[in-house]
């Protein structure tokens, strides 16, 4: 039992943890979308966006998130996003000249429309299949709400099984370290012969 209630326990603290990142990390997106209306979130030079479209399958699908290092250095083959109408693309880049940077969608049969260079954020570093559509589920109020519960019930449920178990372990180290004094207490009764 104590090796079930160690592993619940655990269990319980990196689900504590993860939701209390994703909190934290909600409410840093709202507020630099809503409240300072940037038109992406940055953490430490690096950003996400979900993909809307399959323009880039196989590499990357619909619903896949891309993490992208702003700023950073690229070279032909690489995914890169870039503003265009404020909207963001990501697409391969397949060619660069001095000014401008020509990409293009790995299902596309067409070319995009060349882009000043100063219109790239970065580099896509990361794709994360399928991320959108888990996003879209955990983050439904009702969905969060319920993880939430569970996440609270099962805290309360281990921290009270093993609250008890204190109780009793420090029942039976009373006694006996009561049982100890009492032994000490007993005076053996010497007999004359």
């Amino acid at each position: 039992m104590k090796v079930i209630d160690k592993i619940g326990n655990i269990i319980t603290y990196i689900l504590i943890f993860l939701i209390t990142i994703i909190i934290i990390f909600m409410t840093y997106s709202y507020i630099s979308l809503n409240l300072l209306k940037k038109d992406y979130v940055s953490i430490f030079d690096y950003t996400y966006f979900e993909v809307a479209s399959g323009s880039m399958e196989p590499t990357i699908d619909k619903d896949d998130l891309v993490i992208v290092k702003l700023n950073s250095t690229y070279q032909e083959k690489d995914i890169i996003t870039y503003s265009l109408n404020k909207e963001f693309i990501t697409h391969r880049v397949i060619q660069i000249d001095s000014k401008t940077i020509t990409t293009k969608g790995d299902a596309n049969n067409s070319k995009d429309a060349k882009i000043k260079k100063e219109n790239v954020l970065g580099k896509v570093v990361l794709i994360i299949p399928k991320f959108g559509i888990w996003k879209k589920v955990i983050m439904t109020p009702k969905v969060f709400s319920l993880l939430t519960i569970t996440l609270v019930l099962f805290s309360f449920t281990f921290s009270y099984n093993n609250k008890s178990k204190r109780k009793k372990l420090k029942k039976q180290k009373e006694k006996r370290i009561q049982k100890e004094k009492e032994d000490k207490m007993e005076i053996p009764i010497l007999k004359d012969k």
